[in-house]
């Protein structure tokens, strides 16, 4: 089993590869403007020397890896090695045979979403499966290996946004800037279009003086699990208890109608972004 996992990954890494090389070198570069990260860094140097990014982009993340070989997962080093390798190399090939490049004076924008939506994915994918596409992910994990509190997240956008900026002084003009930033928008939507591995639910939490019957409704009308949380009435000091449960967005309105046999609840409820393990989707499933 480990084995075939192992050939799957593989297979996805050359999936990214080909997905990176493609949305930069067939839609990014002939569009004149830079991808956020590392690829955007890459972008402009070759602008600027005619040398093609993958040579570049060797050159930047090699030494990244060779430091990440210490402080991150083996695993991880080794795939985005292999994506590494895999994206600049067939960077280059692209350009001795001379393949086809989305040039366009009207439709620059069609670039701008193609190549967002294909740098999403595989971003999404390499993340999926333990690696990164290299770059600023290097980066931001180093530094999440010695300080796991920093808000990694904002100094990645931070460090985006200055590439970007910068690239108004390669490009000279304002408009591969907007591309930019679009396209950092689209790349983040269609990353985690992949990321997110279940569909929405409802978080609900509901207080109430009668638990195990109101308990008993929702695993029996809703099929659902539920746990009960003890507390204490801020203002009466009286022992209350707290129902928590998770239910699909459409149930919501099911969960409603059933606090109406219980006068005396109060419903408070939010989206969570995903769900996994023991949760009922399909009314075959079983109720845990």
């Amino acid at each position: 089993m480990k084995k075939i996992q192992i050939v799957i990954d593989l297979f996805l890494t050359i999936v990214a590869s080909v997905l990176s090389a493609v949305g930069l070198y067939t839609f990014v570069n002939p569009a004149n403007f830079a991808p956020s990260g590392i690829d955007g860094i890459s972008m402009m140097l070759q602008k600027l020397t005619d040398i093609n990014m993958g040579y570049i982009s060797l050159a930047i993340n090699i030494p990244l890896l060779i430091l990440a070989w210490f402080f991150i997962s083996k695993k991880y080093v080794v795939y985005t090695t292999i994506f590494t390798v895999l994206s600049s190399v067939m960077m280059i090939l692209m350009e001795q045979i001379n393949m086809y490049e989305y040039v366009t004076e009207n439709n620059a924008w069609i670039a701008v979403l193609a190549s967002g939506i294909m740098l999403g994915f595989r971003t999404a994918i390499m993340i999926k499966i333990g690696g990164s596409t290299g770059g600023v992910d290097i980066i931001s994990c180093i530094i999440q290996q010695k300080r796991p509190y920093l808000n990694i997240e904002s100094l990645i956008s931070i460090f985006c946004y200055i590439i970007i900026g910068v690239s108004f002084f390669v490009y000279g003009n304002i408009e591969s800037v907007i591309m930019s930033i679009a396209q950092m928008m689209i790349f983040n939507l269609a990353m985690n279009s992949i990321l997110k591995t279940t569909r929405n639910a409802v978080e609900a939490r509901i207080i109430t003086d009668d638990p195990q019957k109101f308990k008993e409704d929702i695993i029996n009308n809703l099929k659902h699990g539920a746990t009960i949380i003890d507390g204490t009435g801020m203002f009466t000091g009286e022992s209350r208890k707290t129902i928590v449960t998770i239910i699909n967005l459409r149930q919501m309105n099911d969960l409603i109608k059933l606090s109406r046999k219980h006068p005396n609840s109060f419903i408070y409820f939010s989206e969570v972004n995903g769900v996994w393990g023991n949760f009922r989707w399909n009314k075959s499933d079983i109720a845990k």
